[in-house]
């Protein structure tokens, strides 16, 4: 199931006022922006979490300077497999809500309450933070990356099945069933598709809630984005080919 609410600060706030929100955030030599985006989340979560995925510049060195938990893979691993590994700490600590996010500045951390507000209420086992829900001239996504995330984002809908604005968006947050339920195999970027597919597989709702985001000066970004998008769009064939036999029972349920 998929949902799109607007955005509004106040509620989310009041539904946060007795919830345990952990926050999470995935880094690979990310020293540029890491140290601004813990202290920024600080404010909005009862925990923050940061999974150095085996960074070989000085993003341990600064997060350890913080108050987050740091947990560390010895080697780079991939965005997925740190994923997982924040999706494992949040469920020891019984949170009410998992909110991840990037390390590098793109997102605002004020954004974090009007995420986690439908999952605490119940609304939602999964809520993506759109860049393209709010007016179009707030949108500072850069052409060449707006048309590639358009492809993925109509790849992925017909894959999964889901409607959804923004399928590529780091910016989300999760309940303890999704937390739970989620199945995550892939240890690089399709991630988030990966997430959307295992969701409408479980049964479980996904929201969206407009978020802003920004892409200038931003020197913390580590990751190609056409080789982003030739990742995830590989990962979607795979993701397609191994529902075929899931869609196939399904037909012949009927």
């Amino acid at each position: 199931m998929s949902l799109q609410v607007p955005k509004d600060g106040c509620a989310a706030n009041d539904a946060l006022a007795n919830a345990h929100v952990v926050v999470g955030i995935p880094a690979y030599n990310e020293e540029s922006g890491i140290g601004s985006t813990v202290l920024g989340v600080t404010r909005y979560a009862d925990d923050v979490v940061v999974v150095d995925d085996g960074s070989t510049d000085r993003t341990p060195v600064l997060v350890e300077q913080t108050d987050a938990t740091v947990i560390r893979h010895e080697r780079n691993r991939g965005k997925g497999a740190a994923v997982r590994t924040l999706f494992d700490h949040a469920a020891d600590l019984d949170c009410d809500a998992l909110v991840l996010l990037d390390a590098d500045g793109q997102h605002d951390p004020a954004d974090i309450p009007s995420l986690a507000a439908p999952v605490v209420e119940g609304e939602a086992d999964m809520v993506i933070g759109s860049r393209y829900l709010a007016a179009e001239d707030s949108d500072e996504t850069p052409v060449y990356r707006r048309v590639g995330q358009l492809v993925l984002d109509y790849c992925t809908t017909q894959v999964t099945g889901a409607d959804l604005t923004d399928t590529q968006s780091g910016f989300r947050a999760f309940s303890p069933r999704a937390l739970s339920d989620l199945s995550l195999t892939t240890d690089g970027m399709g991630v988030e598709s990966e997430m959307i597919d295992s969701a409408t597989t479980e049964g479980l709702t996904i929201a969206e809630r407009a978020i802003d985001a920004r892409y200038e000066n931003l020197e913390g970004q580590t990751y190609n984005p056409v080789k982003h998008g030739l990742t995830v769009m590989v990962f979607l064939a795979r993701l397609a080919r191994r529902r075929q036999p899931f869609t196939l029972r399904s037909e012949r349920g009927r």
